[in-house]
Formats: C-alpha cells, sequence, structure tokens
C-alpha cells in the first residue's frame, strides 16, 4: 500500500503587514487549493490498487506554489511512493482521469468521435453452404412387375440341361454371328462342336421313339403256342396300370399347367421389355441429369458465395486488417487519447485566454494606481518642501521615493508560450485529429477500392470455370443423346422380334395342347380299361386294351418328338440367355455389348464389378468408374485453375500510402508541446508579490502622526489630505488589484497543475504515433498480406466444400444404380423362371408321359392276353396232329381249309 506524506512549509520572501480580513481571505482560498490536492491524491490512491516494493520505490513529487497573498508565499510538496512501473502508469492514467474531468464539468464544445475497436477473435471460420440435395426422380417400373413371385417348381432341371450342353457358346463365334461375320457352313460346322451332346440326345430320342412301336411289333408278330399260359398274377399288372394312369393323369396335368405358365410368361416378355428398354433411358437421363446439377448447382452455390465475399471485402478484409492495426498497434487507443488532447487542449486554451485577460484588466489597473501614486508622490514632495525649518526634522523622516508599483504583468503577457497556448483554440486539434481518425476509418474502403481489379478478375475466372464445367456437362448430355438412339434402335429391333416370338408361342401353345390331347385317348382308354376290370366286364377289357396299345404306338413317337423339340427350345434359352445372365463374370454379355452392333468399344467397368456395386445400390460414379471420363477430380482441382490462381495471386493490400502521423500533425502535436512549457512558477514569483513598494496604509499613518505634531497647520492638513488620499487609493485601486492578483496567482495555480500531465500526455501521444507509424510502414505489408491470406483461404474454402461435397454426392449420393440391377433380375427371372421354368416342366412331363407309355404299352399287352378266348375247330387239330406227327408227309385236304376267326388268335 501507498504511503505519502505532504509536507506544509512557508517562506516568506517580502514580508508585509496583512489585516485580519484579508488575512481570513487568503487562508480562504488556500484552503480550498490544499482541499482539491488532496481530494486528487485520494482519487488517486483509490485507483492504485498494489503492494508496496520496499526494495523498487519511486518517488513522484508534484510542487504546487500557491499564493496567499500580495506578500507572502506558501509551497506544498506532494510526495507519493510508487511501487512500479505498472503503478506509475495507472497514477498517470488517473491524473489523465481527472483531466477528462474538467473537460466535461467545463462543456467542451469539441466533439469526441468514438473509434471502433475490432475483437481479436474477428477471423471466423468461412460459413457453411448448404449444397442443394440431388434428388433423383424415380419412376423405375422393372421391380413394380414383382416377377419373382411366381413359384418355381423346375429350376433343378437346368442342371440337366448343363448335361445336355455342356460347353458354352464361343465368344468369338457368337461375336461373328452377331456382325454377320461369319457364313453358314462355316457356323455349322462350328456349332456342331458345341452341340454334340445335344445332337447325340436327339439320336437317343430317335431309338427310344421306337421302343415302343418295335415292342408291339414283335409282341404282335410272334407265335402263340398251344401251352401258352397267361400271366398268373393280372391284379399285379392291373395295380402297375393304375399306377402308371395316374402318373400318366399327373404328368398331363403339369403339361397343361406349364404350357399355360410359359404362355403366360412370353406374354409378358413385350411389357418385361419395354420396361427394361424404358427405365435404361429413364437411368441413364436420371443419371446425367443428377450429375450435371451435383456439379453446377453446387458450383452456382459456391461462385455465389464467392461473389458476395468479394463484393463484402470491406467487412471481410478490410476490417480485419484494421482490426489487426488496432490490436498490434493500439491505433484506435492512441486516437482516442488523441482526441482526448484535443478536447483538453481547448480547455486549456480557455484557461490561458482567460489568465491573459485577467493579466491585461491588472496592467490597465496597475497603470492606473501608478498615475495616482505619482500624483501622490508629487503631492508628498511639495508638502515636504514647504515643511519649515521647526518641522523639517519631523518631515526628513518621509519617503516618498518607495512609493512606486512593483506589480509587473509584461513578461506574463509576453510569454510567447502563454500566447501559443491560447491560440490553440483557432490552431484546433480536432480537425487534423479527425484527419488521423478518418485515415483509420478509410481502410476498409481503401482496401476496397485497391482490391477492385484484383476482385474483378476473380469474378471472370470464376464465371470461366462455371463456363467450363457447364460445357463438361453439356458434352455428358451429348453422350446421353447418343445412348437414347441405341436405345431407340434397340426398342425398333425387340418391336420388330416380339411379333415373331409371339407367333411362335401361339403355335407351340397349340403343340402343347395338342400334346395333351394325343395323350388324353390313351388315359382314357386305360381308365377305362381298368374300370372294366373292376366290374367285370371281361369281354370289354381286352379291345380296350389293345386299342390302347395300338394308339400308344404312335403317340410314343409323337411324344419323343415334341420332348426332343422342347429340350431343344430349353437348352437353346439356357445356353444362349440364361447362362450368360447367370454367369458371375458377364463375359458374354461383355462381349456382345462391346461388339460393334452395340457400344463398339470396350466396356470402362468390367459388368461384374458394376452389378455387384449395382446390386449394392451404390452410386453411378464409382459404379460405372466415371473417373476416367469426366474425370471428376481434375476437373473440381480448383487450386489448378490457372487463371483463379492468377487471380488469386494478385488480390495485394498495399498500406504504404496510411499515414496516420501526417507532418500536419506532427507539427500541431509539437506546437502544443511547446505551448505547455511556460515558466509558470517564474511568472507566479512575480505576480505574488507586494503591488506597491510600500504599504500605503502605513505610510498614511505615518503621515497622519508626522502632521499631529507639526507645529505649521496648513503642512500638516496638506500631510493629513494626502493620508486621506492614500488611503482613498489603497480601497479604490490597491484592493481590487490585490483581487486581481490573487486570482492571477490561483489561475496560473490551476493551469500548472494541469499543464504537468497534459505536457506528459502529448509525449505519450507523439511516441506511441511515431511507433504506430513506424510499424505500419515496416509491419505493415506483413499484416495485409496475413489477412489477404485468410481472405484467399476463405474464398478456397468455399471451393473446397463445393469439391468435397461433390466427390461425396458422387461417390454415394448421386443416382444409385439399382435400377440397372433390377432390369438384369428382371430380365433373367422373365427368360430363366418365368419362360424356361415352365418349358423345362412341360418337356420334363413328356419325357414321363414318353417313358411311362415305353413301360405300360408292354403290360397292357401282356394283360390283354389274359382276357383271350381259346376256341379251335377239330379240322384245326387234326391238321395240327398231322403236322407234329409226320413231318415228311403233307396232305392237303383243299375241302378243309377255312378262314380263322380273327377274334380267337393273334390281335
Amino acid at each position: 500500500m501507498f504511503f505519502f506524506y505532504v509536507s506544509l512549509g512557508s517562506n516568506d520572501q517580502n514580508v508585509r503587514t496583512e489585516t485580519p480580513a484579508r488575512r481570513q481571505t487568503s487562508e480562504r482560498k488556500m484552503a480550498l487549493i490544499h482541499g482539491g490536492i488532496i481530494l486528487v491524491v485520494i482519487a488517486i490512491l483509490s485507483n492504485v490498487h498494489a503492494q508496496t516494493d520496499d526494495d523498487d520505490d519511486t518517488t513522484m513529487i508534484i510542487e504546487i506554489n500557491n499564493i496567499d497573498d500580495n506578500c507572502t508565499t506558501i509551497s506544498s510538496n506532494i510526495a507519493l511512493n510508487i511501487a512500479s512501473e505498472n503503478q506509475r502508469e495507472q497514477l498517470d492514467a488517473s491524473i489523465d482521469i481527472y483531466i477528462e474531468d474538467n473537460n466535461m464539468k467545463n462543456n467542451s464544445n469539441v466533439s469526441h468521435f468514438w473509434t471502433p475497436s475490432i475483437g481479436k477473435d474477428w477471423e471466423e471460420q468461412a460459413p457453411k453452404l448448404n449444397f442443394p440435395k440431388t434428388i433423383s426422380d424415380g419412376g423405375f417400373k422393372m421391380a413394380t412387375l414383382h416377377l419373382e413371385e411366381a413359384p418355381f417348381l423346375f429350376n433343378f432341371l437346368r442342371s440337366v440341361l448343363y448335361l445336355v450342353h455342356p460347353y458354352d457358346v464361343p465368344i468369338g463365334l457368337l461375336i461373328e454371328a452377331i456382325e454377320n461375320r461369319i457364313t453358314t457352313s462355316k457356323l455349322i460346322s462350328e456349332s456342331m462342336h458345341v452341340e454334340a451332346i445335344f445332337l447325340t440326345t436327339i439320336g437317343v430320342c430317335c431309338i427310344m421313339a421306337c421302343i415302343v412301336p418295335g415292342t408291339e411289333l414283335w409282341l404282335a408278330c410272334r407265335p402263340i403256342r398251344e401251352d401258352y399260359k397267361p400271366c398268373r398274377y393280372p391284379e399285379v399288372l392291373a395295380f402297375l396300370l393304375t399306377a402308371f394312369v395316374f402318373l400318366l393323369g399327373s404328368c398331363m396335368v403339369t403339361m397343361m399347367v406349364c404350357n399355360e405358365y410359359a404362355r403366360t410368361g412370353i406374354e409378358k416378355l413385350p411389357v418385361v421389355v419395354e420396361t427394361a428398354l424404358q427405365d435404361l433411358d429413364d437411368y441413364h437421363q436420371d443419371t446425367t441429369t443428377q450429375l450435371r446439377k451435383c456439379l453446377t448447382r453446387s458450383l452456382d452455390v459456391a461462385s455465389e458465395a464467392i461473389l458476395a465475399d468479394l463484393d463484402n471485402v470491406e467487412e471481410l478484409l478490410g476490417k480485419p486488417v484494421q482490426g489487426e492495426l488496432a490490436l498490434e498497434t493500439g491505433l484506435d487507443v492512441a486516437l482516442d487519447a488523441l482526441m482526448d488532447l484535443a478536447n483538453a487542449s481547448q480547455e486549456l486554451s480557455k484557461r490561458a485566454e482567460s489568465l491573459l485577460k485577467e493579466g491585461e484588466r491588472a496592467r490597465d489597473l496597475g497603470a492606473q494606481l501608478n498615475q495616482e501614486t505619482d500624483v501622490i508622490k508629487r503631492d508628498l514632495e511639495s508638502a515636504i518642501r514647504t515643511c519649515s525649518a521647526q518641522d523639517r526634522p519631523l518631515c526628513s523622516v518621509i519617503d516618498p521615493s518607495g512609493l512606486r508599483l512593483t506589480l509587473h504583468m509584461e513578461q506574463l503577457l509576453r510569454d510567447d508560450r502563454i500566447m501559443r497556448l491560447r491560440s490553440n483554440s483557432k490552431e484546433n486539434l480536432t480537425d487534423v485529429g479527425r484527419q488521423a481518425r478518418g485515415e483509420y476509418l478509410y481502410v476498409p474502403h481503401y482496401i476496397a477500392r485497391n482490391t477492385l481489379d484484383a476482385r474483378n478478375q476473380i469474378r471472370r475466372e470464376i464465371n470461366v470455370a462455371r463456363a467450363r464445367i457447364f460445357q463438361k456437362t453439356r458434352i455428358m448430355e451429348t453422350s446421353s443423346t447418343e445412348l437414347s438412339k441405341q436405345l431407340k434402335s434397340a426398342r425398333g429391333i425387340t418391336d420388330y422380334v416380339i411379333p415373331y416370338i409371339i407367333a411362335f408361342e401361339q403355335t407351340r401353345w397349340f403343340v402343347g395342347l395338342g400334346t395333351f390331347l394325343c395323350i388324353l385317348p390313351v388315359w382314357l382308354l386305360l381308365l377305362g380299361a381298368l374300370r372294366c376290370h373292376c366290374r367285370s366286364s371281361e369281354d370289354k377289357v381286352r379291345p380296350t386294351l389293345l386299342c390302347t396299345v395300338f394308339m400308344s404306338c404312335f403317340i410314343s413317337i409323337g411324344l419323343w418328338g415334341i420332348f426332343a423339340v422342347g429340350l431343344a427350345l430349353s437348352g437353346h434359352i439356357e445356353m444362349l440367355l440364361c447362362r450368360p445372365f447367370h454367369d458371375p463374370e458377364y463375359r458374354t454379355l461383355e462381349a456382345i455389348l462391346e461388339s460393334r452392333t452395340f457400344l463398339g468399344r470396350r466396356l470402362s467397368v468390367p459388368l461384374k464389378d458394376m452389378f455387384e456395386k449395382c446390386e449394392k445400390n451404390e452410386a453411378a460414379y464409382p459404379a460405372f468408374r466415371l473417373d476416367r471420363t469426366m474425370q471428376l477430380e481434375q476437373l473440381t482441382e480448383h487450386w489448378m485453375w490457372t487463371g483463379m490462381s492468377r487471380a488469386k495471386s494478385k488480390l495485394k493490400v498495399d498500406l504504404k500510402g496510411l499515414k496516420i502521423l501526417t507532418p500536419g500533425l506532427y507539427q500541431r502535436l509539437q506546437n502544443l508541446l511547446y505551448a505547455c512549457g511556460p515558466n509558470l512558477t517564474e511568472h507566479r514569483i512575480m505576480i505574488q508579490g507586494p503591488i506597491l513598494s510600500k504599504d500605503p496604509n502605513a505610510l498614511s499613518d505615518q503621515l497622519d502622526s508626522i502632521a499631529r505634531q507639526l507645529s505649521d497647520r496648513s503642512v500638516a492638513r496638506d500631510l493629513q489630505m494626502i493620508g486621506s488620499n492614500m488611503r482613498d487609493l489603497t480601497s479604490r485601486r490597491v484592493k481590487p488589484l490585490m483581487k486581481i492578483q490573487d486570482n492571477l496567482v490561483y489561475q496560473i495555480a490551476v493551469l500548472e497543475l494541469q499543464l504537468l500531465p497534459f505536457q506528459r500526455q502529448i509525449n505519450q501521444s507523439i511516441s506511441h504515433l511515431k511507433t504506430i507509424q513506424y510499424y505500419i510502414d515496416n509491419q505493415g505489408d506483413k499484416i495485409a498480406q496475413l489477412k489477404g491470406k485468410t481472405f484467399i483461404n476463405r474464398l478456397n474454402n468455399y471451393l473446397d466444400q463445393w469439391r468435397t461435397h461433390v466427390i461425396s454426392e458422387m461417390d454415394s449420393g448421386v443416382s444409385k444404380c439399382r435400377p440397372l440391377w433390377e432390369i438384369l433380375k428382371g430380365m433373367r427371372l422373365l427368360l430363366c423362371n418365368h419362360i424356361l421354368g415352365p418349358l423345362n416342366g412341360f418337356w420334363f412331363a413328356t419325357l414321363i408321359c414318353a417313358i411311362i407309355m415305353i413301360i405300360s404299352t408292354p403290360i397292357a399287352h401282356i394283360l390283354s392276353l389274359v382276357y383271350r378266348r381259346p376256341s379251335f375247330s377239330k379240322k384245326d387239330t387234326s391238321l395240327l396232329s398231322m403236322r407234329s406227327g409226320s413231318p415228311d408227309t403233307v396232305v392237303i385236304d383243299r375241302g378243309t381249309w377255312e378262314s380263322p376267326q380273327s377274334s380267337q388268335e393273334g390281335w
């Protein structure tokens, strides 16, 4: 804590007698001065909080000399123990507060502008841009067909087809056939290698078709011995026929169901193909649109943000530079202090003017007093000369030469520093302070004007980049147009081929129906024979079974032919269509798409990778490897845009022209500093002396005393008159001049009290402004470069956000390729399940029917022999006996030849 002491000492320089009233007035003024000083000290101590350091104490002494009256000087010393440099600065600030309080009390008319101080954390991160989300139009219909809902019972037969057609079609042969680069003979010869097992299967079918007719031909043409005995267990044969009838009926139902399902599946073919082509076209259009929107719309958002920042360069670049200058140099504080100096200088100028006016008044009163004292002095000398010889010793005591004016105001009134301090109101520091503040506040606009050309170039480069990317999207639209043409061509081919497929399907359906109708009589005859067998209608069983056997001979041949055709149709559908669709590598589909008939170039991405990603519903950009064609990474590398980089490099801020401490401001501050250095102590000492060399009251009393002792009454009356005049002069002239003298001393004391901190404040302002100007001249470019780089980084951040958004959207959000997988899946389900599955079921049921006929026809024939009636004639018997008795003798009796009864033998 501070320790302070107040030492008051009084020194008598020119002692004179004082009246009680005058002494009372002087003491009252001195008490007011001391009270004000003590209040200042208390205010200083209340604003300074520190601990006392005994080892490092600095003492500041403020000496205030106040005049009690015109002959007494009281000197007051105030000593403050200041512990550290920080406390000393706080004390200086407290004295400055005293000056500001005085300015506010006097209602200074000098305007005081507030300098906005910008916080250190002005730099905010570039705002996060809200890019528009790219939403797919949707509307893909393939998934809405629900092709996976049909029952697929005969898919296991595809493994059988792998046995019939174990080899895939050679891709080279297929491409040559598609591109029509192979002759028919060569195509047939090459196909023979692939179809070898299938052709063998057809030969086997031909052999199997001959089994039933051959068997029946053998059974019908073989001789029947007399001792032939039919089957002993006809019920077993009947049971077997019953089982075969059941199986045959089931196969017939299967044939009809598969026939209808195949027809339904092929009827879906036009709709599914049209939906696939339309979905493919819509997907390509939607993908192109989404890619274009993702690139262009997001770039529009980023470019608009950049253009907005370029327009708002005063706030984003000018204000930060201004704030950094204020932060690094305290420029705003220095300008505020400069305005405080301007306000305080106005107050001091008024005090100096008031002091000079009061001095001029004292000088005028002193001149009048001097004239009157000269008159009194001459009258007194004349009276002394007229004294008689008797009274001359008394008259010689009177000394009129000491009655002269000792109050001199010329040195105070002619002091150049005080006069300059008074003239400061005319040479206002506020104007140059406003000019310096204007230079500071003009920094954002100055930066905006200096960077106008560079910002305009950046705008042009942004527009060039947008145009370049728009051109890239137009190239994508051009490729979309080409694919649309190819899809239109494919739609034309399908429109041409599908009617033939439908016509073929109608024929196939009728063949299937005819197959069912051909088997139906056999099934009905077998069913009727079994019914007759169960009802003991034995005379009808044999004809029914023999009729069944007869029909089966021909129908079985047709069934094997239909089986062969159905197997051929299903096998080739499996080999040519389903296997390419189910191939995990999709080699055949790749070769077809890369042929001249379709794309005529290699695919940028293998179909295997593409469909695997599409099955996972990934975005089109990574799935199709569009980076090879679009080169999105290179397209969005904004730091590689040479024009933009050059434009950004030209965006520089030059602060060399910023002059805060101008020559005019420096000269004004030097003038003000010079004006604040008058020697007021010398003036106070000169003014505070006695007004007259002798006390007029004492001299008048002396004259009255001598007049009473004189013998010459005329001289005594003259001396009494002169004494009376002197007392009147004291009351008229001396006392008012003494009041003015006291007022002058008081004003000089107050002015001296205010000039000390004001002079120090001027020195601080000059030093601070010099430091600021030096910093601006030497370090201003670095600040400008740093803030310019920050502004450029803000612009780059927008482009970085755009690039990140585009790459992120392309990798995960834009145009999911699941519709392509749905198209592949739909076509695969239609061809391999809805069409091939029923066809497999149809030929499988036909095969079962043919095999049943191979087994059931001999059984029916054998069962018919059970119901054969044995009736032979005697002639026949004798004939048979003769033949058996003598093989060498042949007797021919023509009268006994009769036609055999057909109902008793063979058929």
